[in-house]
């Protein structure tokens, strides 16, 4: 359509300037109307020809490739229903050894005649959860026996939180200088749970 009305319009143009070209130029030949179509004619053709020339090739525009989407895998988790196991918990037979030291007379620091028999009372606390049976005893470990027996037993049970007094019986070393004599509260096994002592200062006479 635009280029009838771009024909329909040079035309026009070719046929006003011949018009006047004619009125102006007597001495000029008048052209026939054949000449005059084909020299419009040639004209429209040399216009197009420039137009051509000019306008830029259109390029065609890439459509963008369809880009495939991976659909996320969602994993599946197989539950399976574990029954809850029935079986009670298995109390331990027995408790719990433990035991303190309250107190001794006479007391650790106490001054000793060199080589003189002495008795001390010596008082134990049960603070575990088991009872100290006669099968319980306190037993020496180290240092200066000082003729005691290497072990005494428990003469009555000692339930938890009960405390007993026990009597060791010592003989002063014949040398002055302080001792130490090192000793364990054990269970019927002859296990050792509690460690305490007995120290005195060894004089002579």
């Amino acid at each position: 359509m635009k280029n009838k009305k771009t024909m329909s319009s040079l035309f026009l143009l070719s046929l006003s300037i011949i018009l006047l070209l004619s009125a102006c130029s007597p001495a000029t030949p008048t052209m026939s109307p054949e000449e005059i179509m084909t020299s419009i004619a040639a004209t429209v053709a040399v216009d197009f020809t420039r137009t051509a020339i000019a306008r830029p090739t259109d390029t065609p525009t890439p459509l963008p490739t369809p880009t495939n989407t991976a659909t996320p895998i969602t994993p599946t988790i197989a539950i399976t229903n574990t029954p809850a196991s029935t079986q009670l918990p298995t109390s331990l037979p027995g408790g719990q050894d433990a035991g303190v030291w309250v107190s001794s007379d006479p007391a650790d620091g106490s001054n000793i005649t060199a080589g003189q028999p002495f008795d001390v009372s010596v008082t134990l606390m049960n603070t575990g959860t088991t009872t100290w049976t006669t099968a319980y005893a306190i037993k020496f470990t180290s240092g200066e026996r000082m003729g005691a027996p290497e072990s005494i037993p428990m003469p009555l049970d000692v339930p938890p939180t009960k405390s007993i007094t026990l009597t060791v019986n010592f003989t002063a070393p014949s040398t002055a200088g302080p001792v130490r004599s090192n000793w364990q509260i054990v269970n019927a096994a002859g296990t050792g749970f509690y460690t305490f002592y007995f120290e005195y200062n060894i004089v002579t006479p």
